[in-house]
């Protein structure tokens, strides 16, 4: 599992419609093998752990600098 730090940086390259919504520097957490989910409706545990991460600045803690490790 590895933690990166979100860089929207070229996302008009990655075949998306809209820039996406996730703060800069917003913390997340990838499996080896690069995948969320194991199959349609099937996430994996780190699925809850991202969810809790995006949620971070509406759960009273909005400053970038206090979501790093």
């Amino acid at each position: 599992m590895e933690l990166v730090f979100f860089k929207p940086d070229g996302w008009e390259t990655w075949e998306l419609e809209h820039e996406p919504v996730i703060p800069e520097q917003m913390p997340i957490l990838v499996d080896n093998d690069l995948r969320f989910e194991d199959g349609p409706a099937l996430p994996r545990p780190l699925a809850a752990v991202n969810r809790w991460l995006r949620e971070l600045p509406l759960n009273g803690c909005p400053e970038p600098g206090s979501w790093g490790v």
